[in-house]
């Protein structure tokens, strides 16, 4: 503190001493910064599921102490020890990472049923002293918490230490080069396999340009895509494919730039569009095959060149009625057909997780139509097929094929397994109360705001109704009820705090 005296007066009249403009003491004061509205209205969800988890607790403690009692009143007879009474059967150690996921429960689930052994791990990113709800899980042997900045190494560890013979990667906080590069490292100094690519065939398929040339080297059906520096150009694109529509963009375009389609219904329409297009070198344009009939994904377990499981499914906004004609299963077992020869021309080194987007186009002849699916580009990795590993019938012993010293032909398939209906949520309470809110004057009610906010609300519960989480199973309630329970409530808190002392930091300022 510096203290600052005014000097003492003189004894003849003068004029008193001007107090100074400067305070007695030097201070810091501090400024706290309210948090804005925003940052509450995003405390608000996370604080609702916290309270939420708190109401349904003597409810769910309830079911989960039921079915810890029927439980022990089970047959014996389950298809493990079924498995394990057959005197060929060999048990696996399997490590599936990611097994915080539903779609990592599940397969750990389907590796447990089958009698073998399975190790979980989890990639933290956050401190959160607990486990996740899949950590909790009776299929685990054991459990382990790895944090990101040691993923390899530490697995490379888990992998010796737990003799593991299949590592399944499904964790979404690695990505799919660290997955590979992981795989490199585990099968250069262990016995283990992977169900990964590997780092080079995975930068292929993760890159646009790249994958398009893969798919051309080994002649499959590829969204055709050019870019232009001229009006010449277009017009030998469209003339060299009558049949086809396109689309252009310029290569440097906003999202909000509409795009040109080509042809127009006359060839004088065509002319003059593409006459009013400015295009040059400096300038360029993509031109792009558009399709008709509509964008599907195809979900893929690939090993050894082969297709071991594959679900087949629509974008969600176009799927209303989709797997439910006949039609959707000859173009389901198109796919299928389309998806092994992608698979075999890759060679023995098609190993891994892959979801693949196709585009279905119709293209016509003199006397008929006939559709064509071209592959647009694909994702690596089993988040990008959750659908088709969360189904109970895990393809178990697809994996195991990857430990086979020769690939062998996969067992024939059935078409329904190969569609992949999407469920339509349900929205019987967001029309009830439109219905209820239209009877009255609507000056009175913002009706799309009521509809988003109910909208939202729905969708926060559906988590906590046990039978449409997939967390949630009879013979193995546990991990449900620890993450909605345990884990989420605790994670939701982690955050909030985080987030409070980001937005409310006090800043401190030294006044002059």
């Amino acid at each position: 503190m510096s203290l600052e005296l005014n000097a003492r007066p003189a004894l003849h009249m003068a004029a008193p001493a001007v107090r100074p403009q400067h305070p007695i003491f030097s201070m810091k004061t501090r400024r706290v910064v309210r948090p804005s509205a925003e940052a509450l209205l995003r405390a608000f969800w996370p604080l609702f599921r916290i309270v939420t988890s708190l109401a349904l607790l003597f409810i769910d403690n309830t079911i989960l102490v039921v079915l810890a009692v029927l439980s022990r009143f089970r047959a014996a007879a389950n298809r493990r020890q079924a498995a394990q009474r057959n005197v060929h059967f060999y048990p696996k150690t399997i490590l599936i990472t990611g097994v915080g996921t539903p779609h990592g429960l599940a397969l750990a689930r389907a590796w447990d049923a089958e009698g073998h052994r399975v190790v979980g791990v989890d990639v933290a990113d956050l401190n959160i002293p607990v486990r996740s709800g899949g950590g909790m899980s009776n299929a685990l042997l054991a459990y382990y918490r790895v944090p990101k900045d040691h993923y390899i190494s530490r697995i490379l560890d888990i992998i010796h230490r737990e003799k593991i013979d299949i590592w399944i990667p499904c964790s979404p906080k690695a990505t799919a080069i660290e997955d590979a590069t992981a795989r490199q490292v585990v099968e250069s100094r262990t016995t283990c396999r992977c169900i990964a690519f590997d780092p080079e065939l995975t930068s292929r398929l993760i890159r646009p340009d790249s994958f398009r040339h893969f798919l051309a080297e080994r002649d499959l059906p590829v969204l055709e895509q050019h870019q232009v520096q001229s009006r010449d150009s277009i017009h030998k694109i469209l003339n060299r494919s009558p049949t086809k529509s396109y689309h252009m963009r310029r290569v440097k375009s906003n999202a909000n730039e509409a795009a040109v389609i080509l042809p127009k219904r006359t060839l004088s329409k065509t002319y003059s569009e593409v006459s009013e297009i400015t295009i040059s070198k400096e300038t360029p344009w993509i031109i792009q095959q558009q399709t008709r009939l509509g964008e599907f994904y195809a979900d893929l377990l690939l090993v050894h060149g082969h297709v071991h499981a594959i679900k087949v499914r629509m974008v969600e906004t176009r799927a209303p009625h989709w797997g439910a004609s006949r039609m959707d299963e000859a173009l389901a077992t198109a796919v299928h057909r389309l998806m092994q020869r992608f698979a075999l021309k890759g060679g023995i080194r098609m190993t891994g997780h892959l979801s693949v987007r196709l585009l279905v186009d119709e293209e016509f002849d003199h006397t008929s139509v006939r559709h064509t699916i071209h592959i647009a580009d694909c994702v690596p990795g089993a988040s990008a097929i959750e659908n088709l590993l969360r189904d109970a019938r895990s393809p178990v012993a697809g994996y195991l094929e990857v430990l086979a010293a020769e690939p062998t032909e996969p067992a024939a398939w059935n078409v329904a397994t190969t569609l992949s209906p999407i469920p339509r949520p349900s929205s019987n309470l967001v029309a009830m109360v439109e219905i209820l809110l239209t009877s009255f004057s609507p000056q009175f009610f913002r009706l799309d705001l009521i509809k988003s906010t109910i909208t939202a609300l729905e969708a926060e519960l559906v988590p906590f109704l046990f039978w449409k989480d997939p967390r949630f199973e009879t013979r193995d309630p546990l991990p449900w009820w620890w993450h909605v329970h345990v884990y989420q409530p605790m994670r939701e808190i982690w955050l909030l705090v985080k987030q409070i002392r980001e937005a409310g930091m006090p800043t401190v300022s030294k006044a002059r």
